[in-house]
Parts: structure tokens; C-alpha cells; sequence
């Protein structure tokens, strides 16, 4: 059955747990928890929930996810993805709707009440984006992402979204040396919901199309908090003389202390022309550069595959890395700690099993990160064979694969990755890359708010 439109109403009416809750969530959107005997709702089931400080006022909009008992009748409910609504007031909702809200309160020092009726639910989303029309779209991103929460997304389109979330996905990992970073901003997005066609319900599959007009890309459907107009290092990546137009181009900033997290976004096709996705992942402590290409495993009898005979791409893609490797590989002696590496190589592919795009989930797909040089032998003479005598690579066949894990602390540690004069003579290969036709995600991890023409990112 499809999923009920209606959503809660939620009072923090003591007030110094109201205090409390809002110190946690204000700027830093922390995820927080609290117990109530809401009815009708499934435990995992995701909800829309309004946060009230006041009676006066209609503070966040979240996601809440009820969990186990508590206490006898009471379950813990996790309120996460929030939205600041900059307190819009009940009043003015009120007269909108010509009747009263406060009446569905359900006040957390009772810990009681229902869902409010769809219909006045979608009266009052309504409202609220009347009231704030430039949070028109996070709260149709939290909607969709609730209304898909479980869904395997299919189709060409979300092929390529899938490879970028991978990739923004491992680029949160280097960066934060975790997955806590990962796990907030790849289960907050969504989906636009027009974009979504042949919904199966039963067995909540469906399909993900391009837009008609314009472009989109994973980073377009996260929380606009991370997302900003312009960036130092996309102008100078981007928009240097012969370089064809960026029909797309996105930016994201993170930020750990003071240190700094810029993934930018661009591809030169429309979604359903793009080829696939490439990372090249900047990490400035170390001075070093590594890129990733990604390519989908496909399921047959039962496991994960991918054939190198079916892709006409691989032999010119591997080609290029040979031919940059050679030309950056550096024979001098290293100048400092932060120069060692165990390989300084930098070219990776990771195969990712292809299962289906899926909206609120943090995880990464456990997939095969497989340096330069352990592709060639995969794909050679010498290598793993299916039962017709072509090269197939699976998980078996190819154990000496580096896992999601094992791949982002490598690189945060600088234990792989171009250095010295390899990674000054990168710009080159950006505009290379860039050209292919592939979407690109250029992640620049640095240690201040510096931007990269101070840093002599390419220079």
C-alpha cells in the first residue's frame, strides 16, 4: 500500500528539554531522540514531523523514524534530516487553514497523540511553503525522501546517480576518516518526484528519469545547507582557454574544525548521454591526488559481475591511465614525511554492484577498489576466466581488492596517491578527464577556508 501522506505535530512543552533539543540541533542539525505512544505507525517506518518550541511558533521540519519500546506503551522516536523553518507562526498558519493546529499538538511531556489527517496535512505543507518559498524544496526533499524510503531506484539515470553517490560517498569518508559525515548527508537525499515513474508499490521498485530539460546530478538532492553559488576552485578547474562549457556544475562544502571539504560537480552531456562517473579526490596536507573510476557489476546467476568484454570503454580508459602514469611518474626522492607513499600510483577503479539506486540509506555499496595495475592483470591473459573462457571479474575471482574501508583510510593517511612533481602536473589531466564525456566529482580537501588558487592547486 502506498505510504500515508499525513505526518506529527510535535510540542517540546517542558522547557528545559526544549532548550536542551535546541542547543543540540541549531547549526550543527544533530540528530536527537525522545519517546512517545504515537499511534498507527510502523516501527522503521519513516515520518514527517513539525518541531514546535512554542505554542507560537512552527520551528523545524524533520524526519522521524520510530524505533523500539522504551517503556511500557512508549517507543523511542530519532528525529533527524531537520530543516530550520525560522519560526514561522502558528497564527498565520491558522488563518491560512481557518481552523486551529494547535489542537494536534502531541506535547512531549505527555509523550501521547496521533498523526494529523492527511488532508489538513497537506493543507498545512502547503501553508508553511507559502509562508517560507525558499524552503519550497527541502521540504519536497524531505516528502519524497520519506515517500521512497525503501525503494530501489532503476533506469539509466540512476546508474550514473548511483556512481556519484559512491563517489561523494568515499570522498566524506577521506575527508572525515569516518562515516558519521557519510551516513548524514547520503541518507538526506532524494529524489524529485517527478522525475520518479513506474512505481511498484509491492515491491517498491521504480524508475528514475533524466529531466527534459537541464541536467541533475546526487549532489543537486542533498540538504541545501551544503550546497553553494560558487567556488574559487571551480573557476580555476573549469574555465581556463579550449575548455568546452560546463552544462552543469555544482558545488558542496564541509567543513571539520578548520578544515574544509569542497566537491564540485560538472558534466558536459545530459544525464542519459553521460558515460559513467570519475573522482578525483585533492587531499592538500599530504599533497596528494588519487582518481577513481567507477563501472556497475551486474547480477547473473545469483552474483555480482562485471565483463570487461562488454564495455568498449575499458582498453581507451586504461589506456589514458598508462599513458598519465608514465608521463607523471616520479623517479625523485621523496622530500618529506607527507611524501612517503607504499604506492604512487593513484589511479583506482571501483566496481560497484549494481542493485539499485536507494533514497535514505548512508551505507556504501560494498564494492571492489581495484589499483591500475591489478586491472591489468584482472583483464589479461593471466586472469580470472568465466566458464566461456572470457575475462569476468567477481569477488571471488578477484580477492586482492580494496575494500570502501580500507580504500578512504589509505587515502586520508596519504598511504597512496600521486606526490611532489606527479601532483603539480594534474591540471592537464583534469581537462583530459573532464573531456570524456564521463561526470566528474573533483573533491578538494584542505586545512582552511584557503581557496585553491591560493594553494597553487593547479598551477
Amino acid at each position: 500500500m502506498p505510504k500515508k501522506a499525513g505526518g506529527l505535530l510535535v510540542y517540546f512543552d517542558e522547557e528545559q528539554r526544549a532548550d536542551l533539543i535546541r542547543e543540540k540541533i541549531e547549526g550543527s542539525y544533530e540528530p536527537f531522540t525522545d519517546a512517545f505512544s504515537v499511534h498507527d505507525w510502523d516501527v522503521g517506518q519513516l515520518n514527517i514531523s513539525l518541531l514546535c518550541f512554542s505554542e507560537a511558533s512552527i520551528d523545524y521540519i524533520s524526519l522521524a523514524k520510530k524505533g523500539k519500546r522504551v517503556v511500557t506503551s512508549k517507543f523511542r522516536v530519532e528525529f533527524f534530516g531537520m530543516v530550520n523553518l525560522n519560526a514561522i507562526s502558528v497564527d498565520a498558519i491558522e488563518s491560512k487553514l481557518n481552523q486551529h493546529i494547535r489542537k494536534y499538538f502531541v506535547k512531549a511531556s505527555r509523550g501521547s497523540g496521533g498523526a494529523i489527517p492527511e488532508g489538513t496535512w497537506r493543507a498545512l505543507i502547503e501553508a508553511i511553503k507559502k509562508e517560507r518559498p525558499s524552503l519550497s524544496d527541502e521540504i519536497d526533499r524531505l516528502i519524497s525522501l520519506r515517500r521512497y524510503s525503501g525503494f530501489h531506484l532503476k533506469g539509466e539515470a540512476a546508474d550514473v546517480l548511483l556512481q556519484e553517490r559512491e563517489a561523494l560517498g568515499v570522498s566524506l569518508d577521506i575527508f572525515s576518516g569516518g562515516n558519521q559525515l557519510r551516513d548524514q548527508v547520503l541518507s538526506a537525499w532524494a529524489p524529485k518526484d517527478e522525475l520518479i515513474t513506474e512505481v511498484d508499490e509491492a515491491e517498491l521498485k521504480a524508475t528514475l528519469t533524466a529531466p527534459k530539460q537541464g541536467n541533475s546530478s546526487f549532489l543537486s538532492g542533498i540538504p541545501q545547507r551544503f550546497i553553494q553559488e560558487e567556488s574559487a576552485i571551480q573557476h580555476d578547474l573549469f574555465n581556463w582557454e579550449g575548455m568546452s562549457p560546463i552544462h552543469e556544475a555544482g558545488v558542496s562544502v564541509f567543513e571539520q574544525g578548520n578544515r574544509r571539504l569542497e566537491v564540485i560537480y560538472a558534466n558536459r552531456n545530459s544525464l542519459e548521454r553521460t558515460l559513467g562517473v570519475d573522482l578525483i579526490y585533492y587531499h592538500e596536507p599530504f599533497d596528494l591526488f588519487v582518481l577513481v573510476q567507477y563501472k556497475l557489476m551486474r547480477e547473473e546467476n545469483g552474483q555480482m559481475v562485471y565483463r570487461p568484454s562488454h564495455d568498449k570503454n575499458l582498453p581507451k580508459e586504461l589506456s589514458r591511465m598508462d599513458d598519465f602514469y608514465k608521463s607523471l611518474q616520479n623517479n625523485l626522492a621523496i622530500q618529506s614525511n607527507q611524501e612517503y607513499r607504499l604506492n604512487d600510483d593513484g589511479f583506482l577503479i571501483k566496481l560497484v554492484p549494481n542493485k539499485g539506486l536507494r533514497p535514505a540509506s548512508g551505507e556504501l555499496i560494498k564494492g571492489m577498489y581495484l589499483p591500475r595495475e591489478y586491472m591489468h592483470f584482472l583483464v589479461g591473459l593471466t586472469g580470472p576466466k568465466g566458464p566461456r573462457g572470457g575475462s569476468t571479474i567477481t569477488f571471488e575471482g578477484a580477492p586482492r581488492y580494496l575494500t570502501n574501508t580500507q580504500f578512504a583510510l589509505t587515502v586520508h593517511e596519504g598511504w597512496i596517491g600521486t606526490r611532489g612533481e606527479q601532483s603539480k602536473s594534474i591540471k592537464n589531466m583534469i581537462k583530459q578527464y573532464y573531456e570524456t564525456g564521463r561526470a566528474l566529482l573533483v573533491a578538494y580537501e584542505s586545512n582552511s577556508n584557503t581557496t585553491c588558487s591560493e594553494k597553487d592547486f593547479v598551477q
